[in-house]
């Protein structure tokens, strides 16, 4: 066993999940907890959580982990954040409030890099200056302007986070759950009650909680870990005493068949928006093999159309969609299910409705194939890990949350043994006690109800504005020379061209088919096939058949749309209709016909298919609504950029406002009839003529299987039209505003721009040195930036008090810019910053898309490196001219903007026209 001066060692075990081994440690003097995962995974983590327990609604934990991170004593600068952001290399870079604890984790590949990170993170979280600094306070948390009117970072955050109906909705059935508890309480803060919170207070619960005894600390990866840890030791964790006691959540009892009525403001109040959320407490969270098994279970249950309880369910025609939630990182874990689009009559028929489908399900049993697929699932996921976050992010989350409910950090990286024991219990029929243990209480149960609004009612800074200044800066030449993608093959089969790229573990088998020939309607009709594939049925399988099986062979299976701008000659648009599955060797004749079946056989006409498509279409049309609130600025540049290029019209018309009007003239005509009929066209169209391209991620092994399974697929085909680019007229551009609920907007300028990767410094000088501090810290703005793409660029911001001053602001950021001066040192963070993206550590998922589109784009090694190199040559003189010249872009840039009806009425000269969503 390793020893660690300073440290003792607790245990140190194999850990196959995390591909290394585990070493749970304590720091001697200071009682700090400390998990290494030791491991291969070059792209190296580190995070610190702390115990965080809210006693109000005033977010002062929110505020803390925004205030820890501006400025500290070795660091005094306004925002080493931001300048870290602006040089780094990091993989990811963030801090997050969760509702018992706030993490700081960062990746990066680098080794300098890393140490420059943790040291800036753990300065900033034990040697805050915000602790003398009221002036931070007042700017992350909340301040109160000469109008009257209270601003803040957090408070307009939280403004625009609680404006969903959704997230009111959740608030309110964690008061109902955790009436006596720290998960009671709105842990962002309520922006009601943000302003009750004192500087002083502020400080006081800063002391308690960011103590090191109440913390956990995961290194993560391929490094010297004894060198880490001494420098933890020498620099930090030695100088920290224990304190007396740390803090401690405490237990709820629970609270069966409580009810709330709640009510959901807004200007256009509708009887059939009523939602109605259902909760149970699920069990202790120390016990692992339950709350994994709740999962597997919902997954079995509830997670598609077809699923059998959510299928019951949808038959009683209480509402217009059933969403779950499962939450188990908390001390006393919940499950919830939410009714969408139902009256006040029908919202109160839901609870008995639950209970009378739990019911009949269980006189039969859950299906053995049901809850087998939904394990393999699930123990897929375990394994491969799909999303953004790097893995050893994952790790330092999952270690806190282990180490705060548990105290063991290393709980939450095993799995396969729960799997295995599941398996067993499987077949035990120990899946139906669970249901019907989860479901005996009566639920806590929130019901909202739509309602219109009601009407008539001097010392010296500790800070400075300069620059960070880290022991050892990264400059270009820490860069290296980028990667270069795997050599691939491509040959021709089965009347498609076979792609195939060398990948070790999980395999990716991804199919494309051209939708070069298709009209902008069809585009659109294709789109909605991919949302409404899951619920249909084919000749062999009901649809719960068929998604029982993608679930039991495969990882993970989507269909949906790609488009992508090509570097080819005239930048034209790539448009594919996607199959793209992963999964396991062993598995790939069944992912050929199971994905054969899913995609060619799904029947689209007839009653079952005509009900499928009035349940799903009311289902999205309800989903965008809510996203209009929650991510509007995603929407608003959609809506811009369609006017500057194909991609951006086809994707403004598959996702943005074209495609939620298109929803709604679906269901105004409701002839769904007729809607099968299309879609039966269009698919039989594209998929028996368009080229096809078969990308598949594997070993030589697979390669050698798929070709003697496609000439025998549903995939063969004796002749296809060549592929070509997807066309589409482009409108004139038009300033739009949108009306929606909330208290916050979304501003967004964009204007059309050749592509030069140059540009990509210009657009980080802008978002870090211009736009940070005067929309987020002045304006209060919860964020914004400058985006380059293919053949656009635009300004947004996001969760924003203000409309026209941010629109002001962007007018005069062009004169601002190039008036700086910009020294060798400021133009090595920005080309630092700026390249490293260009190299961020995919999952293997992504790496593999990544590479098909490189293929489809015409993107080469010496392309990528020619933008390297680019980038690279920026000096202090091509970004003031660069700046200067944004004058006349923005001059004649298009405005979109999602607000509040008062921000959009006083602003509506802006606007070419203003529609209310």
């Amino acid at each position: 066993m390793a020893h660690y001066p300073g440290y003792t060692v607790l245990r140190t075990e194999d850990c196959p999940e995390q591909h290394g081994t585990l070493t749970l440690l304590t720091h001697d003097v200071s009682g700090a907890a400390v998990l290494l995962v030791e491991n291969e995974d070059v792209n190296k983590a580190f995070g610190i959580g702390f115990g965080t327990f809210p006693s109000d609604d005033t977010g002062v934990f929110h505020i803390l982990e925004h205030s820890v991170l501006a400025g500290s004593e070795k660091y005094p600068v306004s925002s080493p954040f931001v300048q870290l952001l602006k040089s780094s290399m990091a993989s990811f870079l963030n801090a997050m409030t969760f509702p018992d604890k706030t993490v700081y984790p960062f990746a990066t590949p680098n080794e300098t890099d890393f140490c420059n990170l943790m040291d800036v993170y753990l300065n900033a979280v034990f040697c805050p200056l915000a602790m003398v600094d009221s002036a931070v306070f007042e700017q992350e948390g909340w301040h109160r302007d000469a109008d009257g009117t209270v601003s803040g970072v957090v408070y307009n955050e939280m403004q625009g986070a609680l404006a969903s109906p959704d997230a009111q909705l959740q608030n309110a059935l964690q008061r109902a759950m955790f009436p006596d508890t720290a998960y009671g309480f709105v842990s962002g803060g309520d922006p009601a009650s943000i302003p009750a919170l004192t500087y002083e207070k502020y400080q006081r619960v800063y002391r308690r909680h960011y103590s090191a005894d109440n913390c956990c600390i995961t290194l993560y990866g391929k490094m010297d870990m004894a060198d880490k840890l001494a420098r933890l030791d020498q620099d930090y964790l030695s100088k920290m005493p224990k304190a007396a006691a740390r803090p401690r959540l405490t237990m709820q009892d629970e609270q069966p068949g409580a009810f709330v009525e709640l009510p959901y403001y807004t200007d256009q109040p509708k009887p059939d928006e009523v939602q109605c959320a259902l909760a149970w407490y699920t069990g202790a969270f120390a016990d692992r093999e339950r709350q994994l098994g709740v999962e597997i279970l919902l997954g079995a249950l509830l997670s598609t159309n077809s699923s059998p309880l959510k299928a019951a369910l949808l038959a009683e025609q209480l509402g217009a969609d059933i969403d779950i939630g499962f939450d188990d990182s908390t001390l006393q874990p919940t499950l919830e299910l939410l009714l969408r689009g139902a009256t006040v009559d029908s919202a109160r028929k839901f609870a008995p409705a639950v209970r009378k489908t739990v019911d009949e399900l269980l006189k039969t049993g859950i299906p053995h194939d049901l809850l087998l697929a939904a394990l393999n699932e699930a123990e897929f996921a375990s394994l491969e890990r799909p999303g953004s976050l790097p893995d050893g992010v994952l790790d330092a989350i999952n270690a806190a949350t282990g180490w705060l409910h548990t105290g063991d950090a290393a709980l939450l990286l095993h799995t396969d043994k729960l799997f295995a024991a599941l398996r067993n219990k499987l077949e035990e029929g120990w899946f139906d006690t669970l249901l019907r243990e989860l479901f005996a209480p009566a639920p806590v149960q929130v019901v909202q109800i739509p309602t219109a609004p009601k009407t008539g009612e001097a010392a010296a800074p500790a800070r400075t504005d300069g620059k960070l200044v880290l022991e050892h800066p990264l400059t270009a030449a820490d860069l290296g020379a980028g990667d270069t993608a795997p050599q691939g093959s491509a040959e021709q089969l089965a009347g498609a061209t076979l792609l195939r790229h060398p990948s070790a573990g999980s395999l990716y088998l991804n199919f494309y088919y051209d939708l070069g020939s298709i009209t902008p309607e069809e585009l659109q009709y294709l789109n909605l096939l991919t949302d409404v594939l899951d619920e249909l049925d084919t000749p062999a399988h009901t649809a719960q058949q068929l998604n029982t099986l993608r679930s039991t062979w495969l990882g993970d299976s989507r269909a949906q749309l790609d488009l992508w701008t090509g570097r080819q000659e005239g930048s034209p648009c790539h448009a594919k209709l996607s199959l793209c599955l992963s999964l396991l060797e062993r598995s790939l004749e069944k992912a050929v016909e199971i994905g054969g079946e899913w995609l060619y056989d799904t029947v689209l006409t007839g009653a079952a298919a005509e009900a499928a498509y009035a349940r799903v279409v009311s289902q999205l049309k309800l989903r965008m609504e809510q996203l209009f609130i929650q991510q509007g600025n995603e929407f608003a540049s959609t809506r811009a950029r369609a006017h500057y290029y194909v991609e951006g019209a086809a994707d403004e018309a598959c996702t943005g406002v074209s495609y939620y009007h298109f929803l709604c003239g679906l269901l105004e005509k409701a002839d769904w009839a007729a809607l099968g009929a299309k879609l039966d066209a269009v698919r039989s169209r594209v998929l028996q003529n368009a080229a096809l391209t078969v990308s598949l991620h594997g070993t030589e092994d697979a390669l050698e299987k798929l070709r003697t399974l496609l000439p025998e697929s549903r995939f063969a085909a004796a002749r296809r039209t060549p592929a070509q680019p997807y066309t589409q007229p482009l409108t004139p551009p038009v300033n739009e505003a949108f009306i929606i609920d909330g208290g916050v907007n979304y501003d967004v300028l964009a204007w059309p721009m050749p592509r030069d990767s140059r540009r990509r410094v210009l657009a980080r000088v802008m978002s870090y040195e211009y736009l940070w501090h005067t929309i987020r810290e002045v304006g209060g703005a919860y964020g914004t930036g400058m985006l380059c793409a293919d053949g656009i660029e635009f300004l947004y911001t996001y969760r924003d008090p203000h409309l026209r001053e941010s629109y002001d602001t962007f007018a005069a950021a062009p004169a601002a810019l190039a008036a700086r001066d910009y020294t060798a040192r400021d133009l090595d963070e920005f080309i630092v910053g700026t390249a490293a993206k260009l190299d961020t550590p995919r999952k293997a998922r992504a790496a593999a898309r990544e590479l098909d589109h490189r293929y489809f784009c015409g993107i080469t090694d010496e392309m990528r490196t020619a933008d390297r190199k680019a980038l690279c040559s920026v000096d202090a003189a091509l970004l003031k001219a660069q700046a200067a010249a944004l004058s006349d872009a923005l001059s004649g840039g298009v405005r979109v903007a999602f607000g509040s009806k008062d921000a959009v009425e006083a602003a509506k000269d802006l606007f070419d026209r203003v529609e209310t969503l």
